[in-house]
């Protein structure tokens, strides 16, 4: 099941619904760089509790994947992660360590009204 994205005032919203896997992240960060009419906005993606098939390795993996398709006109300042789980909080921790090279700052949140006053500031 692909994620299901928001376009709100202020920021973008990725849900995932269906738990953490990285085939799903990945439908979510093509449905991003490359959907026509998608505006460049700060994100909020939210995992939610399910089965998680995700590996350390996958990070890597993702943020390859978004260095190399980032759209280069774009500025796009902040993505904030928010989790429900240990597992979920770990890995999104981990990914933010790992993409600090990316050109967007990343933060890892349980609450979602503290993740979108981040995003909103």
């Amino acid at each position: 099941m692909s994620p299901e994205i928001t376009i709100k005032k202020d920021y973008i919203l990725v849900e995932l619904k269906e738990g953490l896997s990285y085939r799903e992240i990945r439908r979510g960060i093509a449905r991003l760089f490359y959907a026509s009419g998608m505006p460049a906005k700060n994100g909020i993606w939210v995992l939610r509790e399910g089965p998680e098939k995700f590996s350390f390795d996958d990070l890597h993996k993702l943020r390859d994947i978004i260095k190399e398709n980032y759209p280069k006109d774009v500025k796009i300042n902040k993505t904030a992660i928010v989790v429900e789980s240990g597992f979920q909080s770990s890995m999104a921790e981990s990914f933010g360590q790992i993409a600090k090279d990316l050109p967007f700052e990343i933060k890892v949140f349980s609450d979602f009204q503290a993740a979108e006053n981040w995003v909103k500031e």
